[in-house]
Order: structure tokens, then C-alpha cells, then sequence
């Protein structure tokens, strides 16, 4: 009885961080809250079949076997390594709340994902490296008269800094 409540108590956790966050096993092991990879999967697996949680699809973010995604709602399938790097990201944050995903951010801004720390609201972007300086120039412009402050985070101190300068060409509260 002790055990079936504890794993009931699990599901709706879980239910719940995939409303918000694109997961992996391997996540949910990072975090503690299962022992093994092979035990998360299982019921990952086990929650999509009863229809709680869906398969979005898999990524590759190391060497070695591919990943299978989890989430509640569907990330396109072009953004899926986005997302779930952006997830990593988002586990390691202290923040009050975060939203995130099409129905739940700034529709004309879009940001990766809404914050609040200390009663402040932030917007997170999550640089991969992978737009070209001219996205991210258009990115910026999206941000221009903005009244949060925009936490951008880069991949290396070099991307950091080359996205520095040019948002000093913008008029909004960037931090990297």
C-alpha cells in the first residue's frame, strides 16, 4: 500500500513535469527521482500507454545510443534537441515558475521560456549556436521596448560575447 502510494504520488510528478518540459530517462535519473535509466524508461513507456504522457520522439545529444523523448504537449519535431537541452537548462534554475511552450509564453515575442525569480519575471533564451548572427539580430528587435530583462544563454564564453555586441545595437535589458 505504502509502495502504490508512493508510485502514484511519482506519476503525478511526473505528469506534471512533462506538462511543462520535454524529458529523457536518463534526465529523470539525473534529478533523483528514479534509480536507473532502464526503470524510468519503463514507466515513461507504461504512463504513454495509458495516455498521460506522450512519445515526441528522440534525440541525440551524446555519443551512444539516441534518446527517447516524453512531454504533453507536441515540440515540433525540428526544435526537439532544443527543447530538451532547453529542459536541462531549466532543471538547474531556481525559479518560482517557468513556462514554457507555444500555449503558455509572450505569443508576438516567443521566448524559449518565461521566469519568475524574486517576484521579477525574466525571459530565457536558450542559444544552441546554431542561428546565424542575422536571426539573432532579428531575435533582438523582438525584445525593443521590452520592460523584463532577457537572460540569454550561449554555449561558449566566445558566442557569449559576439551576442553581447551586437545587442548593444538593441534597446532592451539583455543579460548573458
Amino acid at each position: 500500500a505504502q509502495s502504490a502510494a508512493f508510485a502514484r504520488a511519482r506519476d503525478e510528478r511526473l505528469v506534471w513535469l512533462l506538462g511543462l518540459h520535454p524529458v529523457t530517462a536518463e534526465m529523470l535519473v539525473r534529478i533523483g527521482w528514479f534509480p536507473a535509466r532502464s526503470k524510468a524508461l519503463k514507466r515513461l513507456r507504461r504512463l504513454a500507454q495509458r495516455g498521460r504522457v506522450r512519445f515526441v520522439g528522440t534525440v541525440a545529444r551524446k555519443w551512444g545510443r539516441p534518446e527517447h523523448v516524453y512531454c504533453r504537449w507536441r515540440p515540433k519535431a525540428d526544435d526537439l534537441l532544443h527543447e530538451v537541452g532547453l529542459t536541462e537548462l531549466c532543471l538547474r534554475l531556481h525559479a518560482a515558475s517557468i513556462r514554457r511552450g507555444p500555449h503558455a509564453t509572450d505569443r508576438a515575442i516567443r521566448p524559449d521560456a518565461e521566469l519568475t525569480i524574486n517576484d521579477r519575471v525574466y525571459y530565457l533564451e536558450h542559444d544552441t549556436g546554431s542561428m546565424g548572427y542575422a536571426q539573432v539580430a532579428r531575435r533582438f528587435r523582438r525584445y525593443e521596448g521590452f520592460p523584463h530583462f532577457v537572460l540569454w544563454v550561449c554555449p561558449t564564453p566566445e558566442r557569449r560575447d559576439a551576442l553581447r555586441g551586437r545587442a548593444e545595437a538593441t534597446p532592451h535589458g539583455a543579460l548573458f
